[in-house]
């Protein structure tokens, strides 16, 4: 009696086999018979390969085989009848070993038997081969025993022809409940697991037969159901030639593509990484379950690349995929991207209307919330196709700005060749054409910053209006998040860029500035050398530029021009005249004469501010009815639209040059719209 190396029982108890894969014991046994036919094809090249396999229901065979349709039972084993080699020595010394290697070549991993007793009860092989010009027989059962084989025989065979029977008795009754009991769906299931041999016209004839002799001819079957849908093309990678089939599988879970060898799956992928609009299942009605596409690719390079595991291939990987690869040499990125254009073009319809579909939804977006990103779609308008369906408003934004980035680096990148290409280029005409095809997207890189910029600037004046309403309980929003809007807390100009703070809506001159400081006392600010510990919520030293623009003068050495900000809460109206804390006119005038005492240094040099220096002071407050009486007893005058107020003060009799203006919120707000208002009219934005 035979005997396993080890423990079979053990073995099979350790294998894990989900439920839903009660039918890998046929597929394992009628792969076998493939291997086994392909085996005896090298004796016996002109054989025309068949497996037969009988489908044995529950009930008596002579009383299913009078009935005229059996398919409503449950089947309870299988008969797989192949012609090929038969298990000859070798075939059966293999089949003694645990984890043999003998198939390794053609993609075998030697745990075929552990999977069918992990599903049915038992085994029964009966096999005749050919033995040095006789045949001989082979007959055994095999049961998940720890000895694993039972009844056992061998002897001359009688029939002069190779074949092998092998039935898989008594399905586990959980496995079983997932067995199609359906002939012709049974049929499918085969070749949905088979179909590289059926795309390749590999396949021998595979025939099913009921016990009321039934039959479904596989073959015939795969050009009925499934060849029409199946597509095919062909690629070449330096000198190796590719075939790619795209099937359409109702079982699978996502659209892949699979690299194959020896017949078998060794990668897969799936496809929505590379194609995003192959993410979805396809529906032909909206009843359809949908198919989701199997992208299939062979080749004889593949097959000579298959590492020993069949989990992998033996040639450079993506990663070292670099500049110094050998140009003859072929990598699975090489594979991949052409297998992908490929795909792209034999499912160009498909994703053509699903293009179409995603730019009828993203468009009204684009251009309703991010009018910035209208030339960016219109330059780009590929690459937003090509963006996955169903974006939230948000992920939508950061998908476009990242196709925005990629834009401008390609437009840079082509503006630094085009330099370099004036030196060797042969005529005026020639770099004239390239320069105009450079500087229509230059120029429209420039036109989408203009729209991001006026963008900006409406949503900031919208947050603002929001920020100073008042809430169910009549309070306003907290100060501090309204100067932040205007101006990032406890700042310099050292950690804030121009493009962070918003100082245009009180006036746009107050964007220019050397020095800026926010909401710290004097003496914490090092470019004042001051001891004061009073505090001002904005202070800014302009430059030498916009001093000129303001005091049209052409003397400006002695003379440093500063600003001064102080925010009020919205609403507020705990005003009290004369308090250096409730009173903001008393506020800023200190701020001023603390100003022109202490030392200011602008990059290590001493500049002094004199009783001379203009000051241009904003009090940004709500016109409440203590604020006004402080204003009008301080003799302010209204500002013409009658919305604020304004004075000046004269060094003759306050020892310090000022303008002071109080803007409430809503004067900034409405200045703001209508100092761009044009731009906001260029964009569609309503005021």
């Amino acid at each position: 009696m035979p005997e396993n190396s080890t423990n079979l029982k053990h073995r099979v108890n350790k294998l894990h086999l989900p439920w839903t894969k009660s039918l890998y014991p046929l597929y394992e046994t009628i792969s076998n018979s493939i291997h086994a036919i392909d085996e005896e094809k090298r004796n016996n090249p002109n054989l025309s390969g068949t497996i037969e396999i009988k489908l044995i229901r529950n009930g008596l065979d002579i009383t299913l085989s009078k009935l005229n349709d059996v398919n409503v039972y449950p089947i309870d084993s299988f008969e797989v009848m192949d012609n090929g080699i038969g298990l000859n020595e070798d075939n059966y010394n293999s089949f003694q070993e645990f984890d043999s290697e003998y198939k390794l070549e053609i993609g075998g991993k030697g745990i075929g038997r552990f999977i069918c007793l992990k599903v049915v009860s038992k085994m029964q092989i009966n096999s005749i081969f050919a033995d040095n010009g006789k045949f001989r027989f082979r007959n055994f059962g095999y049961k998940k025993t720890k000895e694993g084989f039972e009844n056992y025989e061998e002897g001359v065979s009688d029939e002069k022809v190779s074949k092998t029977k092998v039935c898989l008795i008594g399905f586990n009754e959980k496995f079983k409940k997932n067995i199609p009991k359906s002939i012709t769906e049974l049929g499918r299931r085969i070749i949905t697991h088979f179909q590289l041999y059926f795309l390749q016209k590999k396949e021998p004839e595979i025939i099913l037969i009921n016990q009321n002799n039934q039959k479904v001819n596989l073959t015939e079957l795969y050009s009925k159901e499934f060849k029409s849908g199946i597509e095919k093309d062909d690629l070449t990678i330096g000198n190796m030639s590719f075939d790619i089939f795209i099937a359409r599988s109702y079982e699978a879970k996502s659209h892949k593509i699979h690299y194959c060898a020896h017949d078998r799956t060794v990668k897969e992928e799936g496809l929505s990484k590379y194609i995003p609009d192959l993410k979805d299942p396809v529906k032909e009605s909206e009843d359809d379950q949908g198919y989701y596409f199997q992208v299939i690719v062979v080749g004889e390079y593949l097959n000579k690349h298959v590492n020993e595991e069949r989990k992998g291939f033996n040639f450079q990987s993506d990663k070292d995929a670099d500049e110094e690869l050998d140009a003859d040499e072929i990598t699975l990125s090489h594979i991949r991207e052409k297998s992908i254009r490929c795909t792209e073009k034999i499912l160009n319809e498909i994703l053509t209307k699903k293009r179409k579909e995603k730019l009828e939804v993203y468009k009204p977006m684009i251009q309703k919330y991010y009018q910035n990103y209208n030339v960016v779609f219109n330059h780009n308008k590929e690459s937003v196709e090509k963006l996955p369906a169903g974006l939230s408003k948000e992920e939508l934004d950061l998908h476009l700005y990242e196709i925005e980035s990629k834009w401008r680096y390609n437009v840079k990148e082509k503006g630094l060749d085009l330099l370099e290409k004036k030196k060797d280029i042969t005529t005026i005409e020639d770099y004239k054409i390239l320069y105009d095809k450079f500087l229509t997207e230059f120029n429209s890189v420039g036109q989408s910053d203009l729209s991001r910029y006026v963008i900006h600037r409406r949503s900031v004046i919208d947050l603002l209006e929001k920020l100073i309403e008042l809430d169910d309980n009549r309070k306003i929003t907290n100060e501090d998040i309204i100067h932040s809007l205007f101006f990032p807390m406890r700042e310099t100009d050292d950690s804030i860029t121009n493009e962070k703070q918003n100082l245009w809506l009180i006036d746009e001159r107050l964007n220019f500035n050397t020095f800026l400081t926010s909401d710290k006392s004097f003496k914490q600010v090092p470019e004042l050398n001051s001891q004061s510990t009073e505090r001002t919520d904005l202070l800014i030293q302009k430059d030498e530029t916009f001093r000129n623009a303001v005091l049209y003068s052409e003397d400006y050495k002695p003379y440093q021009s500063f600003t001064i900000v102080e925010f009020k809460k919205p609403d507020r109206n705990d005003y009290i005249l004369g308090d250096k804390e409730r009173d903001p006119l008393r506020q800023v005038k200190r701020y001023i004469r603390e100003i022109i005492k202490g030392k200011v240094k602008k990059k290590g040099r001493k500049i002094e501010a004199t009783e001379k220096t203009p000051f241009y002071c904003y009090i940004v407050a709500d016109l409440t009815s203590k604020l006004i009486e402080i204003i009008e007893d301080d003799g302010y005058i209204k500002t013409p639209d009658g919305s604020g107020y304004f004075r000046f003060y004269d060094a003759e009799r306050y020892k310090y040059n000022a303008y002071v203006e109080v803007l409430p919120f809503d004067k900034i707000i409405s200045d703001a719209k209508q100092r761009n208002k044009v731009l906001f009219d260029k964009l569609n934005i309503p005021i």
